[in-house]
């Protein structure tokens, strides 16, 4: 059972009637914005028409948000106002600014989604309508985006190139074994299938052939934009000059806490010998998944044995594969969160990685083997489940604020991820002191993603210099730092929040610490932040501390 707290103001005087009207033009404009999230992309046809129009909207959305007298919120409405207007600002700044749809094939390439809407559990007529809607954009959205494409960006090309071709497993065996499996209900989806296929081949054709005569661009968003970025949508105080400072200045603390980590472990070797050392220990290959699966659920044993978050809804992770099409996009894998109850009731989330390949050739195979080692999996595994993004999303999901429920942000839900693996460092998770300087190496890592993402998207950094940071200086092997720079470059912003939203909760815990005095628990604060929602950490605090 979830006990929402109640808060009575004894001593408040009744809200003046404008008040009133305030509040209620709020409810009225996040039950409107809230309603249309969802699955809009994939069911428009990306032409430059429509992403002119929904700039158009997200500025009618902001005006009319910006015409709600705030002064006359409080509390908890206040932030749900801020909330709102970041996460406008933010898709302005995109639709307007960014302009990924002039520069990144991937974007137009929404049908990769629909492997979800297969495999995900749910009543089949459902899945056919909502597979019929999406396959009738993609030639759409295809044909446009060989129209729309002003610039080659040669990272880009190559990765789109690879999804692309990989992706035609959907046309091939995908659709037509659920077609098969639904029967007569699905039969429809045979011609669309066909149509999307072609659609397909003809974009394969573009991307290798076509889009590398035109002017070659790049990824950069540029200063002002960024700064735009972090003063607008993720409500900071840094600007690009002051992030890129506290970005090298955390990342050279970090390595003076590894050289401390290694003396202890080996005063005769340095930190980054014994971190190769123990990156060739590693599962045997065949047994990935079930390794994996072992570590989850011993955080999930630690995280509720030792009383650490609570988590009152029946849920479990598994571990699963992850799809052919999708493992260029990072060099280990991602996370999905649950949205429902599973066929069990049960809330199910997936933890799904790159698998280990038979076909590989040995050095590739030794490449992945040595970037799936025993830490990285111990490690990693309370960031992504138990108590890191499984439970945050689980709050997420259950929040009773409707704007908070369906919106999030990389700086808090990130951050919270990386906050994970220090708290379990912190009560005892992590089984030797080699296991804490795999740990303190892979905090590296997300130190250096706040310099490479301002620095790259500034015009500070070079991709190539990017690369040479995760290599040299933090250990990666160059395909693995590679694919990770290529993130960043797709989403500007989005990789400062790892060790960004991090920092600010510690700094919040350390600050509800002093004002709950002996009362404070890692239970209560964990639980109360979590049920506050996933904002920009400003909001965050002033709702955990108000």
């Amino acid at each position: 059972m979830i006990v929402l707290a109640v808060f009575v103001c004894l001593d408040c005087s009744p809200p003046e009637k404008e008040d009133n009207e305030a509040l209620a033009q709020l409810n009225e404009f996040i039950q409107e914005f809230t309603s249309k999230g969802g699955s809009r992309q994939f069911t428009t046809d990306m032409s430059a028409a429509t992403f002119a129009s929904e700039l158009s909207e997200t500025k009618a959305q902001l005006a009319k948000l910006r015409s709600i007298d705030k002064t006359s919120l409080t509390g908890d409405d206040l932030i749900d106002f801020k909330f709102a207007e970041s996460l406008l600002a933010g898709r302005e700044l995109e639709q307007e600014k960014m302009l990924p749809w002039k520069k990144n094939p991937r974007l137009y390439m929404a049908f990769t989604r629909i492997s979800n809407v297969i495999d995900r559990p749910g009543d089949g007529a459902d899945k056919i309508k909502e597979i019929e809607e999406r396959l009738k954009f993609v030639p759409l959205q295809l044909s446009n985006a060989s129209r729309q494409l002003e610039m080659y960006v040669p990272r880009f090309q190559e990765l789109s190139l690879f999804m692309a071709e990989n992706g035609s497993v959907l046309f091939d065996e995908e659709l037509p074994a659920f077609i098969k499996e639904q029967g007569n209900d699905a039969a429809h989806l045979t011609g669309l299938t066909l149509e999307a296929k072609n659609a397909l081949e003809s974009f394969i054709i573009f991307l290798r052939d076509e889009l590398p005569t035109r002017p070659e661009g790049d990824f950069a968003v540029g200063e002002e934009t960024y700064n735009e970025m972090l003063k607008g949508q993720f409500l900071t105080d840094y600007d690009a000059d002051s992030l890129w400072k506290f970005g090298w200045e955390k990342f050279n603390a970090t390595l003076a806490e590894l050289v401390e980590v290694a003396k202890k472990i080996d005063p005769n070797k340095n930190w980054k010998q014994i971190a190769y050392e123990i990156k060739q220990e590693y599962p045997d290959p065949e047994d990935m998944i079930a390794a994996h699966q072992e570590w989850v659920d011993k955080a999930g044993i630690h995280i509720k044995s030792n009383d650490l978050i609570p988590i009152p809804w029946p849920e479990r992770v598994f571990v699963v594969p992850r799809a052919e099409y999708l493992r260029k996009t990072s060099y280990y894998g991602n996370f999905s969160s649950a949205r429902s109850m599973d066929k069990d009731s049960i809330f199910t989330s997936e933890w799904m990685i790159n698998p280990f390949e038979d076909q590989w050739d040995e050095q590739r195979k030794q490449e992945y083997l040595v970037e799936h080692d025993w830490g990285v999996i111990i490690i990693t595994a309370p960031h992504e489940t138990y108590g890191g993004h499984h439970v945050q999303s689980l709050y997420q999901l259950h929040n009773p604020r409707p704007l908070r429920k369906n919106n999030g942000i990389s700086i808090f839900s990130e951050g919270w991820g990386l906050y994970n693996e220090q708290l379990m460092q912190e009560t005892g998770f992590f089984p030797n002191e080699r296991i804490y300087l795999r740990q303190l190496q892979l905090r590296l890592w997300r130190n250096a993603r706040v310099i490479y993402d301002v620095g790259m998207h500034t015009g500070r950094l070079s991709y190539e210099e990017a690369i040479n940071i995760m290599t040299d200086q933090v250990g990666f092997l160059r395909w693995a730092a590679q694919l990770e720079i290529d993130s960043s470059t797709a989403r500007p912003g989005y990789f400062i929040g790892y060790f960004m939203g991090m920092s600010e909760i510690l700094l919040m815990r350390e600050e509800y610490k002093k004002k709950m005095g002996d009362q404070f628990s890692l239970r209560d604060f964990h639980e109360r932040l979590l049920k506050i929602g996933n904002m920009p950490p400003s909001l965050m605090r002033e709702a955990l501390l108000m």
